[in-house]
């Protein structure tokens, strides 16, 4: 036979023709044009090819150097703005202040630098522990690799729940049907087989996977065509970029970012023009503007957002949850619904197979002897109801009559069907024997007879009466059970399907024990003490979720069935939602609807799951959760992977959410109400005195010092009281806030002017004094803003601020005192040195500023009902 040969050179070419050529090859070509064999490539070869062709992605993995992120540092209007006036500064005044000016916008950099380089080394060090694997064959021997190591030629196996790792051709399928919802935005699953079909549709070649799609079920051996940038996926990415909608703590930032530069554009035009008409200096009244510009500009918003999320997920890395998206531990924060199943959140996830009954309901070892060859032989991911079968067989010795059999075929677990079939031929007799184990109902369904008393009768309403008594009684006791039939027809080769799963005989029942953990009862309450209710949403039968979720103390006896949500119209569901703990029974769709139906409520749900048939809630919940044992599909559908499956972890997650929430929080809050009142103190000082109250290189040199005060806020703690309520991120109060306390504190800096003119005489004969003044007594109040707005205790005496941050508070009050006495003798700098009695009185305004401040939030927090 001839042997086509095809370009695979040119990868790059992703049209139609292309792939509809390439699936016309036969199973000899392919593997003779990609050097490849049906036992797969060389360890040498693959590493050859991945050396050659570069790793397997579609996003190209950015990578940036230290003088990258030292260079981007000093990209910052802030640092424009100062290297600005040093210029100016330098022309206009002298040599040395403008140095020190400089020398101010080098270390506000530095600071920027180490703080950001060290979120990005984190940042990828976490990315490097987050990916997804597949099955290939190299040298005849499967292994689990890490999906970018996939090279062209790479023999990959295919199961229920993969990830198609790159474009290939199918050389062997088994009822494999793929969701290409990715591609073609329909969920509906397509059947994929080894056979060419002519088609005009490039995502309908029968033969052909596509990279970034996923096996919903049946099983399959593929080539690979294609990997990384010349995928159809890596060449739709190189021209396509893919807009993720944002967060509400996204549109949060956005809005408050808008919001600011509004705010600054205003009030800098507004500071010019009063200063220019009032004073007639145009070039001091451009200097002053921009240096209140930066003054009202919290600079530090993106460093304390992006080190704040980043503590938070340092913290949750050391308590097992790695964090995918690190927007994801706000939401996390947020949630007020936590939807799970019950195996393995609830219970032990390690069931222990129970009993194995024949229909008389006694225990019966060919009924273990069925269930053990079934799950034995059956191939692609083991449940957890294979693994307990095979355990349990392997302890009683079971494995001698593997020898008896040989596999000939079979027909993989989905969920839409509930059951799988393996087909074995007895080696002494060469007769077929096909064992189908599943779920009570979809095995009942295919059979119509039942072997019964040692006879093989017709299945009729009694007997199955009979079986469900049995099922029931052992699901009320906390058993999952399933069920088992035989057949002994077998069609052959290439022509068994799920259509052979009829005309069975049922055979018996295998019950398991899957117990629940000992500490699920007290995380249930913890979880509710911090306002997270738990719903359970299982699969599983109702008798069994009752048993096990009385135990753990989940007490509402309301259970909805999967089939009486159907029967719900939408307003319906909505009352039932928030009535209904249990929800049993459920296939993806109807948990998909319940999960919808709770955010329409007004709800943050989090949904956790680790299976095919989870991924799409997990994709459509706030926040999806999976184990790092889950799905490939339910791992790249989740925000939050957890290295160990338990509530607990769950627990710490959405505390370090209202954390760093919180954080955040009190960050734009002091901010916002500080800059507003100085802003308003400025103004006003603008039209009542004869001098300007800071000069320029002050209110530089004075935000510079805030913001070291600043640096610890993401390290700080949070009440107890605020952690216990759901924190969803809302932006409309942050104006109000700012208004109240920007206001009280225009009120001190007013009363400030006035202790300065009229009682230490800093009058218009002692500008220097009265500047040098306010720009310490305004930076101590500024610095110790914070421990006011973060908490709405009475600060240092109920509630204390992380020892970080009250030593940056320190430094800072310790900094505003020594800068001026270190530059008053640089004339450019307008600094004095204060006497004694001045600190007697800033000490009394700091009293007072301390009893006005309580006194607002006191009000504020009667009308509001809430501080943070």
């Amino acid at each position: 036979m001839e042997i086509k040969k095809i370009n695979i050179l040119n990868q790059n070419n992703n049209n139609l023709d292309e792939y509809k050529k390439i699936s016309k090859y036969s199973k000899t070509e392919i593997i003779y044009n990609y050097k490849t064999s049906e036992i797969g490539l060389t360890k040498k070869e693959a590493e050859k090819r991945l050396e050659e062709n570069g790793l397997n992605i579609v996003v190209k993995k950015e990578k940036k150097s230290r003088l990258q992120f030292l260079l981007e540092s000093f990209n910052d209007k802030f640092i424009y703005i100062l290297l600005f006036l040093a210029v100016v500064n330098y022309f206009l005044s002298d040599a040395l202040g403008s140095y020190i000016i400089v020398g101010v916008a080098i270390i506000s950099a530095l600071i920027r630098y180490f703080q950001e380089y060290s979120v990005y080394k984190f940042n990828q060090e976490l990315k490097s522990r987050i990916f997804t694997t597949t099955h290939v064959l190299r040298n005849n021997e499967e292994k689990e690799i890490n999906t970018e190591q996939v090279v062209v030629g790479d023999v990959i196996r295919l199961n229920a729940g993969s990830l198609v790792p790159a474009d290939l051709i199918l050389i062997d399928s088994k009822d494999l049907f793929i969701n290409q919802s990715t591609f073609t935005g329909e969920n509906v699953p397509v059947e994929k087989n080894t056979t060419s079909n002519e088609t005009d549709e490039l995502f309908n070649i029968n033969n052909i996977c596509f990279m970034g799609s996923n096996v919903i079920s049946g099983s399959g051996i593929g080539i690979v065509i294609k990997s990384g940038f010349n995928t159809y996926l890596g060449n739709m990415s190189k021209t396509v970029t893919k807009s993720k909608e944002k967060t509400n703590f996204e549109k949060g930032i956005d809005s408050i970012t808008n919001m600011l530069i509004k705010y600054m554009v205003v009030v800098c035009i507004f500071v010019f023009v009063v200063y220019s008409l009032l004073r007639g200096n145009f070039l001091e009244g451009i200097l002053f503007s921009l240096s209140v510009a930066v003054g009202i500009t919290p600079s530090m918003l993106p460093m304390i957002v992006n080190v704040n999320l980043t503590r938070g997920t340092k913290v949750l890395a050391k308590k097992k949850t790695l964090v995918k998206n690190m927007n994801s531990i706000q939401n996390l924060g947020s949630i007020d619904v936590l939807c799970t199943d019950k195996t393995g959140t609830l219970t032990e996830d390690r069931i222990v197979l129970q009993r194995y009954l024949n229909v008389d309901g006694e225990e019966d070892e060919s009924i273990l002897e069925y269930a053990y060859l079934n799950s034995y032989f059956s191939t692609g991911l083991k449940n957890i109801v294979d693994r307990a079968i095979i355990s349990y067989g392997e302890e009683n010795k079971l494995n001698p009559i593997l020898k008896k059999y040989k596999k000939i075929d079979e027909i993989p677990f989905d969920y839409e069907r509930k059951r799988m079939s393996v087909v074995v031929e007895e080696k002494e007799t060469n007769k077929y024997r096909m064992f189908t184990k599943g779920a009570l109902e979809e095995i009942v369904n295919v059979c119509t007879k039942v072997k019964y008393k040692g006879k093989i009768v017709d299945l009729d309403n009694h007997i199955i009466n009979q079986v469900e008594k049995t099922v029931k009684d052992l699901e009320e006791d906390g058993m999952q059970v399933i069920a088992l039939a035989s057949k002994r027809e077998y069609p052959g080769v290439n022509i068994f399907n799920k259509d052979d799963e009829k005309n069975m005989v049922f055979i018996g029942l295998v019950a398991f024990l899957d117990p629940p953990k000992d500490d699920v009862k007290e995380m249930l309450t913890n979880l509710s003490n911090i306002g997270v209710k738990t719903k359970i949403i299982t699969g599983d039968n109702q008798y069994t979720t009752n048993k096990i979720c009385n135990l753990v103390g989940i007490t509402n006896m309301s259970i909805t069935l999967g089939k009486e949500v159907d029967e719900l119209s939408d307003k319906e569901l909505s009352k039932v939602v928030e009535k209904t703990d249990i929800f049993a029974r459920m296939n993806p769709m109807q948990k998909m609807r319940i999960i919808k139906t709770l955010r329409e409520n007004g709800h943050v749900v989090g949904y956790m799951g680790d299976g095919v048939n989870d991924s799409p809630s997990l994709k459509l919940a706030d926040v999806g959760i999976c184990v790092d044992t889950a799905t490939d599909v339910a791992k790249e559908a989740s925000d939050i992977i957890l290295l160990e499956k338990d509530l607990e972890v769950v627990y710490d997650g959405v505390v370090e959410g209202r954390i760093v929430y919180g954080n955040i929080t009190k960050y734009m809050k002091m901010a916002l109400s500080s800059d507003f009142g100085d802003v308003f103190s400025l103004v006003i000082s603008c039209i009542f005195l004869p001098f300007l109250p800071l000069i320029p290189i002050q209110l530089l040199i004075q935000d510079f010092l805030f913001e070291i005060s600043q640096i610890a806020i993401p390290y700080d703690d949070v009440d107890k009281e605020f952690i216990i309520k759901p924190r969803k991120w809302d932006t409309k109060d942050l104006s109000g806030f700012m208004n109240v306390m920007g206001i009280t504190s225009s009120v001190i800096d007013v009363l400030a002017f006035l202790v300065f003119w009229y009682l230490l005489g800093y009058n218009s004969n002692y500008e220097t004094y009265f500047q040098t003044a306010w720009f310490v007594e305004c930076l101590i109040s500024e610095s110790l803003i914070i421990h006011f707005v973060r908490t709405s205790k009475i600060p240092f005496i109920q509630s204390r601020a992380n020892k970080k941050l009250t030593i940056c508070t320190i430094l800072t009050i310790i900094g505003s005192i020594i800068v001026p006495i270190l530059l008053h003798n640089i004339d450019s700098f307008n600094f004095e040195i204060l006497p004694p009695i001045y600190y007697l009185y800033v000490l009394g305004l700091l009293v007072i500023y301390a009893v006005l401040t309580e006194i607002v939030k006191r009000i504020y927090i009667k009308y509001k009902g809430n501080w943070l």
